[in-house]
C-alpha cells in the first residue's frame, strides 16, 4: 500500500479514509495520510474468439481514480453553487487543456503525456485544501476558494493539483514504496531469525523498519510536491493566468505557517517548508524571466478609495488606504471632484507598489506646492488648505504611512 501526505493544508482536516489516494495542495502542514494501491498498466485491448473488433478497456490509472472519486463523493458534501462551479471549471479546464497537449518535463514522476478527462469539484469544507486523484479527478475546498485573492492564485493551486495527475505521482510513489517493502520484509525476517529475537526485540525491529519506510516514503512525497510546484508554473506559462499567482499564494501560506506553533515534523514531514517553496517559486519565475508584480495577482495590495460625503458646506473627501493604513485625504480642486482626483492619484501610486517605494521618496516639491511620491503627484495646495496643514506636514504624514505599510509587510511577509 502507498501512503502519501498532502500539498496544501493550513490545518489538519479529516477526510474519510475511504477516499483513498488524495494529494492535498498547499503544503503548510501534514494533511491526512491516505492509502491507495495503483498498478501502472497500459490500456488493455480485448477481443473474443469470433474476431469481433477489439474494445479498449478503461486505463487502470483512470479506473483507480474514478472508483476512489466515487467513494470520496459519498463521504464529502459537494458545493453545487453554479457561479462557483463555473469559476473553478473555467480555470481548471484551461489548465487541463495545456496538460493534455503540451509536454511538461517532470523533475520527479513520469513525463509520459497521457490525456485525461479532468474533472473539478468543490468540497464544502472551510479548510484551505485541495487534492487530486489519479486520472485527473480534482477537488477544491470551498475554504481555499475563499482564501485565494484572484483567479491567478486559484489557477496556481489548480495547476499544482493537475501536475500530480499529469506526472503520475501516485504510480511513482506506489512503485517506490513497493521496492522498499520488498527489501525490508526479507531483511527484517533475516534479522529476527539470526538473532532469535525476543518479543520486545521484535517490536523494536519492526518499529525501526516502519520508521525507515516512513522516512523514505515521505522523502518521495516531498519530491512529488516539489515537482508539482515546478510544473504548475510551467503549465501556467501556457495559459492567460499569471504564474506569479502561485508565488503570491505560497508567500501567504508561508506566513500563516510561521504564525502557527508546530514542532519539527522530522521524518513525518511530507512537504518542503512553506518559505522554501515560496523561494523556489520565485527562483523559477526569475529564471523564466517572468515579471513578479504581486499587486497584479493580489488586488488587496493595491490602494483603495473610500468616499465620505460632505455635510453642509463641507466638500466630499476621498480617503486613500494602503494595506489598511491611511495614506492621505484628497479634496475637490481644479474643477475635479475628490473622487476623480483620487482615481488619478491611485493609478499613479499603484504603479509604484511593486517597485519598492521607500518613505524618503515621498517629499514636498521644491516650491512647496505638491506632495510627490517619486514623480507621482499625491496632494496639492488645495488639500493642504482644506486640512489647514502645510505641504511639508502632509508629505511627512504620507511618508510615515508608507513606512507603516513596509513594516506591516515585513511582519507578515506578504511580499
Amino acid at each position: 500500500m502507498l501512503t502519501i501526505g498532502s500539498f496544501c493544508s493550513l490545518r489538519s482536516n479529516s477526510i474519510s479514509k475511504a477516499a483513498v489516494g488524495l494529494f492535498l495542495l498547499t503544503g503548510m502542514l501534514v494533511c491526512p495520510i491516505l492509502q491507495v494501491a495503483v498498478q501502472a498498466t497500459p490500456p488493455v485491448v480485448k477481443a473474443d474468439d469470433k474476431k469481433q473488433p477489439p474494445v479498449l478497456t478503461e486505463d487502470n490509472e483512470v479506473r483507480i481514480g474514478r472508483e476512489n472519486a466515487e467513494e470520496n463523493d459519498k463521504h464529502v458534501t459537494l458545493v453545487t453553487d453554479a457561479k462557483l462551479a463555473e469559476r473553478v471549471n473555467r480555470v481548471g479546464q484551461e489548465i487541463a487543456g495545456v496538460a493534455n497537449t503540451i509536454p511538461i518535463p517532470a523533475k520527479w514522476g513520469s513525463s509520459q503525456l497521457k490525456k485525461f478527462n479532468y474533472t473539478f469539484k468543490i468540497v464544502d469544507d472551510k479548510d484551505v485544501n485541495a487534492y487530486s486523484l489519479p486520472g485527473g479527478f480534482i477537488y477544491i475546498n470551498k475554504g481555499l476558494i475563499e482564501y485565494v485573492r484572484s483567479d491567478d492564485e486559484l489557477a496556481g493551486v489548480m495547476a499544482h493539483e493537475v501536475s500530480h495527475a499529469l506526472h503520475h505521482h501516485m504510480v511513482k510513489l506506489q512503485h517506490e514504496q513497493s521496492k522498499l517493502t520488498n527489501f525490508l520484509i526479507p531483511a527484517v525476517a533475516a534479522i529476527l531469525i539470526a538473532t532469535k529475537a525476543q518479543a520486545n526485540d521484535i517490536g523494536n525491529v519492526v518499529n525501526g523498519a516502519y520508521l525507515y519506510m516512513t522516512a523514505k516514503t515521505n522523502t518521495y512525497g516531498v519530491e512529488a510536491e516539489k515537482d508539482a510546484d515546478h510544473s504548475a508554473i510551467l503549465l501556467l506559462t501556457h495559459t492567460h493566468y499569471n504564474p506569479a499567482g502561485l508565488y503570491s499564494f505560497m508567500l501567504r501560506l508561508a506566513a500563516d505557517e510561521r504564525n502557527r506553533t508546530y514542532g519539527d515534523l522530522g521524518i513525518f514531514r511530507t512537504h518542503p517548508p512553506g518559505n522554501e517553496r515560496a523561494a523556489s517559486a520565485k527562483e523559477l519565475l526569475t529564471e523564466l524571466h517572468l515579471p513578479i508584480h504581486l499587486s497584479d495577482v493580489d488586488p488587496t495590495l493595491l490602494v483603495s478609495i473610500s468616499m465620505f460625503k460632505g455635510i453642509g458646506s463641507k466638500p466630499d473627501v476621498a480617503e486613500l488606504k494602503w494595506h489598511g493604513v491611511t495614506l492621505c485625504r484628497i479634496y475637490p480642486a481644479d474643477d475635479q471632484t475628490a473622487e476623480q482626483r483620487a482615481q488619478k492619484v491611485v493609478k499613479g501610486f499603484n504603479a509604484l507598489i511593486d517597485t519598492s517605494l521607500q518613505p524618503y521618496e515621498v517629499h514636498a516639491s521644491r516650491d512647496q506646492t505638491k506632495v510627490l511620491a517619486r514623480s507621482v503627484v499625491m496632494l496639492t495646495e488645495a488639500d493642504a488648505t482644506a486640512q489647514n496643514k502645510t505641504i511639508a506636514a502632509l508629505a511627512k504624514e504620507v511618508a510615515d504611512a508608507v513606512m507603516q505599510v513596509i513594516q506591516r509587510r515585513q511582519l507578515d511577509n506578504s511580499l
